[in-house]
């Protein structure tokens, strides 16, 4: 039981960290779009007036992907609250660093107690 339960939250961190980059690599892009458009402005001479629904567009995504950002990091939040209430007292790590501990750890548990029953999720490649 508590193996299938270790292989559920292994596949879930994969896909909600997958999610996670997918996400922050549309903002990367998004970004960059917004920044070509006014260059395209000015380096044909056009007016401000060429392409404002368009800039207004692509500054209102950037917005929206921000927001389902957020989503996802509070989803990525109640899966950890989930993975405590399955006992699995999981350490998740992303991007290369560790998880930071949440507000209400007290660190009271001794370190063998505290291994026992930890999921170690190794970092990810960043592409």
């Amino acid at each position: 039981m508590l193996k299938q339960r270790v292989v559920a939250a292994e596949k879930i961190a994969a896909e909600l960290h997958e999610a996670e980059d997918a996400i922050d690599q549309a903002i990367i892009k998004l970004a960059k779009l917004a920044g070509t458009l006014p260059v395209a402005r000015f380096e044909t001479n056009m007016s401000a007036i060429v392409g404002q629904d368009a800039v207004t567009k692509v500054t209102q995504a950037i917005a929206a992907a921000g927001q389902v950002r957020q989503m996802v990091t509070d989803a990525h939040h109640a899966l950890s609250e989930t993975q405590r209430q399955v006992g699995l007292g999981a350490r998740m790590f992303g991007a290369g660093t560790d998880k930071p501990r949440s507000p209400g750890a007290t660190g009271d548990r001794n370190a063998a107690n505290e291994a026992a029953d930890e999921v170690v999720i190794q970092p990810r490649a960043v592409a």
